[in-house]
C-alpha cells in the first residue's frame, strides 16, 4: 500500500478505512498513481459474514490495498469498540464520483459484469451525467461459477481496453475472488468491487429514500423491495453478528490498558527485524509500526512483532497491524507474530482476526516459549514448513 494511505480500523476482523467518501476518492487516485495494481473492496455486513466461513475471502479482503465501510452496521460497531469510522462509504455512491474522477482527470474506467444490457446502459447513464467521462469498455460474461467462466476472453477484452479503474459487479465473493485471480494479468491499476451498483445506477433498483440513507437504514428499504431475496440474507447476517458482537465487546473490556508510556525498541539482523511492543498498541505505536515496514519493504527483510509485553490494542493499533500484514505480504515478504499473551489471543479470536494471522500458529509458540532463530534463513524456512504461502499467491 502507498505510505501515504489512510491506516485501517480492525472491525469484526475487516481492515476498514477511515475515510470520507471524497477521501475514498482520493486514495483510490493515489493508488491510480502509485504504480502496481492494486484491488479495493466495498465490505457490508454480507461481506464480513462470509468471509468468516470462508478463510480464503477473508485474506483476500485483508490484502486489499483499501476496504470501504460499505454498511452502516459496521459503522455502529466501530463506536461500540472505540475508534468509530467517519462515514459509511457505499459502492453504489463509488461508482458516479469515480466517473466524475474520469471526467476531470481522464482515468480510464471498464464496467464487468451484471445482467445482459445493463453495463451498456450503465455506459450510457454515466456518459449523460457526466460529460467526458471515459468508459473505455464493458462486459457481461454469461453467467457462470467462477470455474466455468471463459476467463480468457474478459481478460483479453480488459488488457485492448487499457483502463485505470476496472468496476466488477459479480456479487460478493465471485467479483473478490475474480479480481484477486486476475489482477497481476489485467495490469488494471485498481479493481473494484461493485455488486449490484448498476442496476441501481440504471433504475431496475432503487435506492431506499435519502433520510434512510442518511439514517443507516438503506438495508431495510432494500429489503422492503426485494424481500424474498435479501430478507433471509439480512436474517442470517444480524443472527451471526447477535453471536459475534457481545463475545467481541467483553474481549475488548477485559483488556487492561498501560498507564505508563507505551515503548517500540527494535532489533534484528539484515534479513531479520524483531520488533518488541510494551504496553498498548494505539496511534502512537502504530505510526512507529507503519514507518518499520517501510523500512522492511526498501530492505526486503522479514518482520517479527513481538506482543508478550503488550497490555492492550485498540481498534486502531490492530488496524495498524492489518495494515502491515498486507503491506509485507504484498512486497512478498512475511510478518510474524511472536509471544502472544492469552488475553490478546482471546481477543484476536473474538474479533475474528485470528484466522489471518494462523500460519504463524506454531512460530508464534516457538516464540513465546523462549527459543530463538539464529539466522534469516533458518527462519525462512520455518515459514515455509509451516505453510505460509508467499505473497504473490496468498491470499
Amino acid at each position: 500500500m502507498n505510505k501515504e494511505l489512510q491506516q485501517s480500523i480492525a472491525v469484526m476482523g475487516l481492515p476498514l478505512a477511515n475515510v470520507s467518501a471524497d477521501e475514498a476518492v482520493d486514495q483510490i487516485e493515489k493508488l491510480i498513481l502509485s504504480g502496481g495494481t492494486h484491488q479495493v473492496a466495498t465490505a457490508n455486513l454480507d461481506f464480513w459474514l462470509n468471509s468468516l466461513n470462508d478463510v480464503h475471502l477473508h485474506r483476500i479482503i485483508a490484502g486489499c490495498s483499501l476496504v470501504l465501510p460499505d454498511g452502516m452496521p459496521l459503522v455502529w460497531i466501530s463506536k461500540l469498540l472505540g475508534n468509530p469510522l467517519k462515514e459509511r462509504v457505499s459502492g453504489v455512491d463509488m461508482v458516479p464520483m469515480l466517473a466524475q474522477l474520469s471526467a476531470k482527470k481522464g482515468y480510464g474506467i471498464y464496467l464487468l459484469g451484471g445482467r445482459p444490457g445493463v453495463a451498456e446502459r450503465a455506459t450510457k447513464v454515466l456518459e449523460e451525467l457526466y460529460p467526458g467521462v471515459r468508459i473505455v469498455g464493458h462486459h457481461a460474461p454469461p453467467l457462470a461459477d467462477l470455474e466455468r467462466m471463459d476467463h480468457g476472453d474478459a481478460l483479453d477484452r480488459i488488457r485492448a481496453a487499457k483502463p485505470d479503474i476496472l468496476l466488477v459487479a459479480f456479487g460478493n465473493p465471485k467479483q473478490e475472488k475474480w479480481i484477486r485471480m486476475h489482477a497481476r494479468r489485467s495490469g488494471v491499476p485498481v479493481s473494484i468491487g461493485i455488486g449490484g451498483s448498476m442496476d441501481m445506477l440504471v433504475g431496475d433498483v432503487q435506492r431506499a429514500p435519502a433520510w434512510m440513507q442518511r439514517s443507516g437504514f438503506e438495508w431495510l428499504g432494500r429489503c422492503l423491495q426485494e424481500p424474498t431475496r435479501l430478507l433471509p440474507r439480512y436474517a442470517r447476517n444480524f443472527a451471526g453478528l447477535a453471536v459475534r458482537l457481545p463475545l467481541a465487546i467483553a474481549a475488548s473490556f477485559l483488556q487492561r490498558p498501560h498507564t505508563g508510556p507505551s515503548s517500540v525498541h527494535l532489533t534484528g539482523d539484515a534479513g531479520i527485524v524483531h520488533l518488541h511492543i510494551q504496553g498498548n498498541l494505539e496511534a502512537e505505536t502504530a505510526s512507529t509500526l507503519h514507518r518499520t515496514v517501510t523500512n522492511c519493504i526498501g530492505g526486503g527483510q522479514l518482520l517479527v512483532i513481538h506482543l508478550d509485553q503488550l497490555s492492550y490494542a485498540s481498534p486502531e493499533g490492530l488496524g495498524a497491524l492489518l495494515t502491515a500484514r498486507q503491506r509485507m505480504l504484498a512486497s512478498g515478504l512475511s510478518l510474524s507474530l511472536a509471544g502472544v499473551p492469552a488475553r490478546l489471543r482471546m481477543l484476536l479470536s473474538a474479533w475474528c482476526l485470528e484466522p489471518l494471522f494462523d500460519e504463524f500458529r506454531m512460530s508464534m509458540g516457538r516464540y513465546a516459549a523462549g527459543s530463538r532463530l539464529q539466522s534469516s534463513a533458518a527462519f525462512a524456512g520455518l515459514v515455509r514448513k509451516e505453510g505460509a504461502v508467499p505473497a504473490k499467491s496468498q491470499s
